[in-house]
């Protein structure tokens, strides 16, 4: 889970003066110390929370790094707490019951969260394997269309399991043959590419943006000209996240050839001011893997789409491996994309239908779909580091390059390579094991995130251990 996510809740009004020695007494009862966990399916964060005089909070989130948090409220009224952290757009509401605090984190969804005086030493809690019945128990408390699983270990054992219907209102099953959109899961594929160029002696790792689309982008901003393919590839370049969604939908959702596309967005993107300095800043962002797949064009004089089959798709013989929504329009003979339209009912968005994907500009950032066996496949070569790339490659791919958990198209945590990606019409996961030489992915037709990502991540997490 990323600590990155807006708030649900508006903050509150200030507390009113002279509440009392019972509320005196009740904030005395908040303070110190206390320790819980976030479960999150495929993992658990282990968390601290520091309540001082004031009242101000500090949280620790343990496994990420242990650094202090302030927040930005802290709000006591009897036996009740309310917290909001603006840095990571988070917020807390608990009720303090006996010597437990229980209460619910929110951050772009709901979870549950208690604080005790106990510190858990275990940061990963092993789950069930994945059966049928497990997966059909987690689509169904969830409420998606369908849910789909599989994983793959070192010596060959392989499980895959699918619950649910390609599109709500249809008769049509899924099967473990179908295709899925990856969504943001496609950043680590268009790394692969570049290592895949580097090797080829085509590009360089530390090829700068000026160096390669200074005559594209003449006004681009100073501080972008250093930046290289490993800066923008880790997150690490100070781009901002996006473009501005007015710019955004002026681009083709889709395109024969979107290299002409990809030189406007960049454009965009790099003459609007930076959101942080180079690497010590870490912005997510999609805007720098669209100029990632500009200065690939530019080089190699052939769309992202071409240059990722033909040296990713077509080698490791990912046949099923495409771009946008799946499926032929009309024929639902691929899962269909589903959210919440505006009164809250669940809602296709089948081929065809004006909106299924992100533009195309995007492609490098998240509009690869692919079967569940493909998927396995290709993050298979990533497990065995094979020689499909020079060993220094998969040393690149795999390390933060400026210090953090991201690496480039991973989220790199000890051993494990993980990733999710939602284009807000699907949702997926998918874990690279180094340790223990699993892979495994997940993924759902539903991109209401905050209802179906716990659920996805166990079903992957379960994959997982079904083939330990």
């Amino acid at each position: 889970m990323q600590l990155t996510r807006r708030p649900l809740l508006a903050m509150g009004v200030a507390m009113a003066l002279g509440a009392g020695a019972g509320y005196a007494n009740a904030t005395t009862s908040f303070l110190g110390d206390w320790f819980g966990s976030l479960d999150l399916g495929s993992r658990r964060l282990r968390l601290r929370l520091v309540v001082s005089e004031g009242p101000r909070a500090i949280l620790y989130s343990i496994d990420q790094g242990n650094g202090p948090i302030p927040a930005g409220e802290t709000r006591i009224e009897g036996d009740r707490i309310f917290i909001s952290w603006p840095a990571i757009g988070a917020s807390y509401a608990g009720q303090l019951t006996g010597n437990a605090i229980v209460g619910q984190f929110m951050q772009g969804g709901v979870l549950p969260l208690n604080f005790s005086r106990t510190q858990d030493t275990q940061s990963i809690v092993r789950p069930e394997p994945l059966t049928q019945g497990l997966l059909a128990k987690l689509r169904s408390e969830c409420g998606a269309p369908a849910l789909a699983a599989a994983s793959w270990n070192r010596i060959g054992r392989r499980v895959a399991f699918v619950d649910g219907m390609r599109a709500i209102g249809r008769g049509n099953a899924v099967t473990t043959a179908d295709k899925w959109h990856i969504g943001s899961c496609t950043k680590s594929m268009t790394a692969t590419l570049v290592a895949r160029a580097v090797d080829a002696g085509l590009i360089g790792w530390n090829d700068t943006v000026w160096q390669t689309l200074g005559r594209v982008v003449p006004e681009m901003q100073p501080e972008y000209r250093d930046i290289t393919y490993r800066h923008l590839l880790s997150h690490r370049s100070g781009m901002a996240a996006n473009i501005d969604v007015p710019e955004l939908v002026k681009f083709p959702r889709e395109s024969a050839d979107a290299r002409a596309d990809r030189a406007a967005y960049a454009r965009l993107a790099l003459s609007r001011a930076p959101a942080g300095r180079k690497e010590t800043h870490f912005e997510y962002s999609n805007s720098g893997y669209a100029v990632v797949g500009a200065m690939l064009e530019a080089r190699l004089a052939a769309p992202w789409e071409k240059l990722i089959h033909d040296h990713v798709f077509l080698p490791l013989k990912m046949t099923s491996a495409g771009f946008g929504a799946p499926g032929t329009p009309g024929a639902y003979d691929q899962p269909v994309g589903h959210t919440a339209n505006a009164v809250g009912t669940l809602e296709p968005y089948p081929p065809g239908a004006p909106v299924t994907d992100n533009p195309a500009v995007l492609g490098p950032a998240g509009r690869v779909h692919a079967a569940l066996d493909d998927v396995l496949r290709y993050l298979n070569e990533h497990c065995t580091k094979s020689s499909f790339l020079r060993e220094a490659s998969w040393k690149m791919l795999h390390t933060p390059p400026f210090g953090g958990k991201y690496a480039m198209g991973w989220e790199r945590r000890d051993k494990l390579l993980w990733h999710t990606g939602s284009n807000t019409l699907w949702y997926c996961e998918m874990a690279v094991d180094l340790a223990r030489g699993i892979v495994s992915v997940a993924a759902t037709n539903d991109g209401r995130m905050a209802t179906v990502s716990v659920p996805v991540s166990k079903a992957q997490a379960s994959a997982a251990e079904a083939v330990a």
